[in-house]
């Protein structure tokens, strides 16, 4: 198994895909203001790519805090706990505490969606992680 060196490892960063899901949601932000309405891409493009965006992060940052004792790709419970604690705070506490924040179980398909791309990314493909983060 392979453990953090250095202070902060950020192995997970160095993944294509990462990369991928960042330019995603970025390119997406200038789309919005550029475009109308668009239906299910306007109010759910960016939840899809939650997880694969921001998961990566911060598994990153516990394994800089001593909190995640290896620096090995993603875990299947890593994302469905995320998951499931992010959905919460998003869609059924940030109402509670924003006026302006709206409970929308739509927002919860597209964080699962996120996920389910997350895991087939990093365990149901040919490509090893670790291999992919040593080429770069």
């Amino acid at each position: 198994m392979k453990t953090h060196s250095g202070p902060w490892n950020l192995i997970l960063l160095k993944d294509p895909f990462w990369g991928i899901s960042i330019a995603c949601y970025i390119i997406h932000r200038f789309w919005q203001v550029l475009s109308p309405d668009s239906g299910w891409m306007d109010r759910h493009w960016n939840d899809l790519w939650m997880l694969p965006c921001a998961l990566p992060l911060i598994l990153s940052l516990y394994g800089a805090l001593g909190l995640r004792a290896h620096a090995l790709r993603v875990t299947g419970g890593e994302i469905l706990w995320h998951g499931l604690l992010w959905g919460f705070m998003a869609e059924f506490i940030g109402p509670l505490l924003f006026d302006h924040a709206v409970s929308d179980l739509w927002d919860l398909l597209a964080y699962a969606l996120g996920g389910f791309l997350m895991f087939f990314r990093w365990h149901c493909t040919e490509l090893r992680f670790s291999s992919i983060a040593l080429r770069i």
